[in-house]
């Protein structure tokens, strides 16, 4: 029983030990540190342990690396084919470069209003009126008109927000 509490008691009084590495300057116990002779100590049980730890972990970083890519290039794969599908059922936006997720339905008196850039760039870029192509004399009457007030800068343009509650706000 003796020798159990004088091993206990010898390293707990490491644990109060304090040195200073000569090297770095910095502060350690004794109990932290790593004793042995100029010789480098032969491997023990635990060492290969922590070395074959080490190579499982650089075999998971290079996993997850490897998939992250695959996952990456799938993802650009399949951005790809889906713009190539709208592609082929847009016959409004892509023709004309336009992200579709931009447009806002208006109906009357135009179609379309696109704020070209909303969804993937940093800034909307411009603002494009899009409606139909027609032969209806009212409807070309109102096209022209709005043609008209958007080269002259004839129009003011209001932000009204909407919020949560319902409320709405008009900002300056």
């Amino acid at each position: 029983m003796e020798m159990k509490e004088n091993l206990a008691g010898f390293f707990e009084l490491q644990r109060h030990i304090f040195g200073i590495c000569p090297k770095c300057g910095n502060f350690f116990r004794l109990s932290d540190s790593k004793i042995f002779s100029k010789k480098k100590p032969i491997p023990d049980w635990m060492d290969k342990i922590d070395l074959v730890k080490q190579k499982l972990d650089k075999r998971e970083e290079d996993v997850l690396a490897q998939k992250k890519k695959i996952q990456e290039e799938a993802s650009a794969r399949g951005r790809r084919l889906a713009q190539l599908m709208v592609k082929k059922i847009d016959p409004v936006f892509t023709p004309r470069k336009l992200n579709p997720d931009d447009a806002k339905v208006i109906l009357h008196p135009i179609d379309y209003v696109v704020f070209n850039g909303m969804n993937t760039a940093d800034s909307i870029r411009n603002i494009v009126l899009l409606d139909k192509k027609t032969n209806q004399e009212k409807h070309k009457k109102i096209q022209k008109s709005i043609e008209r007030a958007v080269d002259r800068n004839n129009y003011d343009w209001l932000t009204i927000r909407v919020q949560k509650d319902g409320a709405i706000d008009l900002e300056q």
